[in-house]
Order: C-alpha cells, then structure tokens, then sequence
C-alpha cells in the first residue's frame, strides 16, 4: 500500500537509523528493503504509484521551466526572482528547491534546452549538390523559430554570458556550431564560384553575429522592433535577414578591365 512521506521522514529521525535515502530523494519513496519492525511503519510500496511520482515529478519541473520563461522576458534575468517564478508556476516556494537549487541552475537548465533544440533543428547541408542558399534560407527561417521560442531564455544566456564563466562557456558553444555550420555553407558556395578569397571561418563567425545579434534586438525587451514601432510578422523578419544574409556570399569577384 501507500505511504505517508512526512510521516515516514519522522519515524526514521526518531529512530535515527542511519539509511540510504537516494532513492527517497529522488523516487519520493523507498526501494530499498527495509527491516519493518526496526522503523515501525509497514513499507510495502505500492508499485503503481511510481509512474504517477514520476509524472507529477515532471509536470512540476515543467511547470517551473515554463513560468521561468515567462519571468524572464517580463522581468529580465537580473531582476527574475525566485519567488516570482513559484508564483507564476502556482507552487509553493519550496517546490522550486526541490528542482534547483537558485536561479542560476535553473537557467542553465533552460539554457541546455535552448542549445539542444538548435542542435535538433539547425545541421549543414546534407551534400555537395544541395543549393547552399536555399539551405541557408531554410537554416534562418529554422534559427528565427527556435530563437524566438527560447528568446527570453537566449536573452538572460548571452546577457549572463558577460558576467558567468558557465554561461559563457554555453554561449561559447552555441557560437562555435554556429559558425562550423555557416562556413559549411560557406565552403560550398565558393565551390560554385561565390565568395571566393574569404576565409569560411571568419565569414562564418561575421555571420553568425549578424544573426544572433539581430534575433536577439527582435525579441529583447524594448528592443528594436519595439523602438521602431514596428510590428512585423514572421515573413517579412525572415525574408529580410535571410536576404541580408545570403546576399553577404552570393557574390562574385568581377573580372578586371
């Protein structure tokens, strides 16, 4: 049957048994076997509760993720508070400790979803004979999504970045297969005649800032489109930059009179 955690937690300080309570921590129940009469409380588990745990567990978690998020870009990460964040999730305070242990873990939680999403979503050219324009074409509309899905989750990383060696190493990894997969499509260009003389890595670290710079001053808090004044839909965003962007390789030397 079931069991009384608050309860149980009593019953072994009183015993003060010393025992192994990983799996307490992180099942909310025991697995280990334990003497019954030496703790005075029956320990059958009911095994059908450990996925509804577990389910409970995750929605929790998720719900925690998601009102981060939405402190975030309300707030900004400076002044996100943790008790904000249990606000906006309908937990109790505590219930955030029980997933990370301050803001800064929680945002490198979100940060690692921002940084697998781009990894799920964004990937060189499949071969040599695919159109490295219309790829990049398909690579911004891709990059714009995720970035604007995980704005106020990038915003706080590359803001933090400045300050937080960790933060600093993520960002260092998201530029770094930034700038792998632009010159990807760099090299490829130039074996069609586009862009020759330019080294691929440094064209693709230019890149690269161009579209994260710009993605960040489109979803950031007062930022430009708020500045300007501008309402502008997805379309006419990504049609500009992807513009910008391709025509920035898809030059060729002129001959010399």
């Amino acid at each position: 049957m079931g069991f009384n955690v608050a309860r149980l937690g009593d019953t072994l300080r009183r015993s003060k048994t010393k025992m192994n309570s990983v799996s307490f921590l992180e099942c909310g129940c025991y697995s280990a076997v334990m003497n019954r009469d030496l703790i005075g409380v029956d320990m059958e588990i009911d095994e059908a509760s450990r996925p509804r745990a577990g389910a409970k567990r995750s929605k929790t978690e998720a719900a925690i993720k998601d009102a981060a998020r939405r402190v975030l870009a309300r707030d900004g990460y400076v002044n996100a508070k943790i008790g904000d964040i249990a606000e906006e999730a309908g937990k109790a305070i505590g219930s955030f400790y029980q997933y990370f242990k301050n803001k800064e873990e929680l945002l490198l939680a979100l940060a690692d979803e921002f940084r697998i999403a781009l990894r799920d979503n964004i990937s060189p050219p499949c071969s040599i004979d695919e159109d490295p324009f219309e790829n990049l074409r398909q690579m911004l509309l891709s990059f714009w999504r995720v970035y604007r899905a995980h704005g106020a989750v990038a915003v706080a990383v590359f803001q933090a970045s400045m300050v937080d060696e960790s933060f600093a190493a993520i960002w260092r990894e998201i530029r770094a297969e930034g700038i792998r997969v632009s010159s990807t499509r760099i090299r490829l260009a130039q074996r069609l005649g586009y862009c020759t003389g330019v080294d691929p890595e440094i064209a693709g670290s230019s890149l690269c800032s161009m579209i994260e710079f710009t993605c960040y001053n489109w979803v950031v808090g007062n930022g430009d489109l708020e500045m300007l004044g501008r309402d502008v839909n997805d379309e006419v965003l990504t049609d500009t930059l992807t513009k910008m962007v391709v025509g920035a390789i898809s030059w060729r030397e002129q001959p010399q009179p």
